[in-house]
């Protein structure tokens, strides 16, 4: 019962990685890209905001990655699509068949359901721990430059303090994070990784935005807006230097305020986020 629900769970923070309908999915930030102006580092970086607002995968990519870059993604994925490992296949086609069975919802509930007064018992010292632990995991990580670390850690904090003051472990709201899963996996019409095979890079993004959306979905369930942080992005104090620049870039979350400085780099005359 445990593993099952670990399987739930790590469905449901897919969000973390990747909201359906209305204009969305792959080639569908096209129109929208085409009016900023990406030759400067400002709009090259709205660009991936549209991209990612479009759930877009392939434009996504297109937008954040240099030409060179992208081409050598479209390479990867055929060299490594025809093989997947046996291992890969056995954890796809099983949590697949969770998501897709008929009445898939009211089984993971029924499998979830007993687990949530105990996670909600335990959530508070959780988030007690968690705080404390989070803020000195980014102080301590080599990934994270000095000047987003605060950022990062306030980030963190208002999560948390959003968990603890909504009841993000009700079964209403659980229900809704699973029914969107279980959409979101009905909608990808895959049964199992040997259909990667037959897929063309194309088609591959196209499912990769399938899965976006629906993990928007699952966040919303939980009451955060991927979208609206998207739509709340504000680039300021731009300085180019031929094949550099800085920015600020604001944008807010759980009502608050964050900001933090982006360096694009030009790399094959097009700019790109220095990472």
């Amino acid at each position: 019962m445990r593993k099952q629900l670990q399987l739930i769970l790590v469905i449901m923070l897919m969000a973390l990685l990747q909201a359906c309908g209305g204009d969305s999915g792959s080639g569908s930030a096209a129109k929208a890209i085409a009016k900023l102006d990406t030759n400067t580092p400002d709009g090259a970086m709205m660009a991936v905001v549209q991209a990612l607002k479009a759930n877009d995968i392939k434009s996504l990519m297109q937008a954040s990655m240099s030409k060179e870059d992208y081409n050598r993604a479209v390479t990867e994925f055929e060299k490594v699509k025809s093989s997947p490992s046996e291992s890969d296949k056995a954890q796809f086609l099983q949590m697949m068949g969770m998501l897709t069975n008929d009445g898939a919802v009211d089984q993971l509930m029924a499998m979830a359901t007993p687990q949530l007064e105990q996670m909600r018992a335990q959530l508070p010292m959780m988030l007690m721990m968690g705080k404390g632990m989070a803020s000195s995991a980014i102080q301590a990580s080599g990934d994270i430059p000095a000047e987003q670390k605060e950022t990062a850690t306030k980030a963190v904090n208002a999560l948390m303090d959003f968990v603890s003051e909504n009841d993000i472990l009700s079964e209403e709201v659980t229900r809704k994070a699973i029914t969107a899963a279980v959409e979101t996996a009905k909608s990808l019409n895959m049964t199992s990784l040997d259909d990667l095979q037959n897929m063309s890079f194309d088609d591959a993004m196209g499912k990769a935005s399938i899965v976006m959306g629906g993990a928007k979905n699952i966040l919303g369930a939980y009451g955060i807006s991927l979208d609206d942080v998207l739509s709340s992005i504000e680039v300021s104090d731009v300085s180019d230097n031929g094949d550099s620049a800085n920015m600020k870039m604001a944008y807010k979350f759980l009502g608050e305020t964050f900001s933090q400085d982006v360096k694009m780099l030009k790399k094959d005359g097009k700019w790109v986020a220095d990472k």
